[in-house]
């Protein structure tokens, strides 16, 4: 299986430049559409736009850190302080590694070289005498490295340790209440860069209200779980068992909680739940665009078997993937 190092260097030997390499690696952690990843990296390659200053690849370690231990909150000083320091330390392991964090100190250009490159934004074809030359490969190599070791690996495992996850069913009228809120919240996060709002708004009316989830699980059998950690919801599932398989209707994670495994927990309780109830198979619809989902459900296990595409009402679709996967 590709490691992401060998993924970034991948990346960049097919033209992306050194910030899109790194950054984009870690898209299927944070539930980020490539092709967003890509963009929201792509002007700090050449040491930004060109320059020649911080190098492309500390600057995709330091968006993978905003995403890992950002501040969302504008008067939370202590989580700025956080970021920050984590941010210092993977530019110090970097300089530590290569002798510098900038652009044109690490292609060894001078300062002359640097004002050309300035007003030059046309980037250098990439033909074998570029690979030849350029360090940058190995630069976005260590630069995965350096995050998975001193940013991913740490705080997953910390998190791990500290964490006590629980599976919390929704039952009464209140807690049902406050599940159509996540899913409100959570559905705007996850679907808006693949549906329309006045889509994602008829949606969640439509089936993650109070009114209809209510009907689906005091009528027709669904079950609903809160994903709690430490005290706190940080998503929901909801499921429908049928005969000799587990409809997985819903698994989300709100998206500052995302990137923790939360997901791997809910797997695992839902094969024990299919073990205690002799179900032989997981079954999922997920939307055929929704490409880093997909690939999560792939690693999991999930295999496409059909595709469908149903009707909701008001001039909407839902163009899915069915996907299973074999206990």
């Amino acid at each position: 299986m590709e490691s992401r190092r060998e993924k970034a260097i991948r990346l960049f030997q097919e033209g992306y430049n050194c910030s899109q390499a790194v950054f984009a690696v870690f898209n299927d952690e944070y539930q980020i559409p490539k092709d967003l990843a890509l963009k929201l990296s792509s002007s700090f390659g050449g040491g930004m736009g060109r320059m020649r200053e911080v190098c492309g690849a500390v600057s995709g370690m330091s968006m993978v850190a905003g995403l890992e231990t950002g501040a969302i909150d504008g008067g939370d000083a202590e989580g700025k302080k956080k970021n920050y320091d984590m941010v210092q330390k993977l530019a110090a392991k970097f300089r530590e590694k290569k002798g510098s964090i900038i652009c044109r100190e690490l292609l060894g250009l001078d300062q002359e070289g640097s004002e050309k490159a300035f007003i030059d934004t046309k980037p250098e074809a990439r033909t074998e005498q570029y690979y030849e030359k350029r360090p940058c490969a190995l630069l976005v190599g260590d630069a995965v490295d350096i995050l998975e070791k001193e940013l991913f690996q740490e705080t997953k495992d910390s998190k791990k340790v500290q964490t006590k996850i629980q599976m919390v069913r929704v039952e009464d009228d209140e807690s049902i209440k406050e599940l159509a809120e996540v899913a409100n919240e959570v559905w705007h996060q996850h679907f808006s860069t693949i549906l329309s709002l006045e889509q994602i708004d008829y949606m969640v009316d439509k089936f993650q209200s109070v009114k209809a989830m209510t009907e689906q699980i005091k009528c027709s059998g669904y079950e609903y779980y809160f994903i709690v950690v430490d005290g706190i919801t940080v998503g929901y599932t909801g499921i429908h068992p049928e005969e000799g398989k587990l409809f997985l209707s819903k698994l989300y994670i709100l998206r500052k909680y995302r990137g923790n495994q939360y997901a791997s927990h809910v797997f695992e309780f839902l094969k024990e739940l299919c073990k205690e109830r002799g179900l032989q198979a997981i079954w999922l619809t997920v939307n055929r665009y929704n490409y880093d989902t997909i690939h999560i459900y792939e690693k999991k296990g999930f295999q496409t078997i059909r595709t469908q595409v149903a009707d909701i009402g008001n001039g909407f679709v839902m163009d899915d993937y069915v996907m299973e996967l074999k206990l």
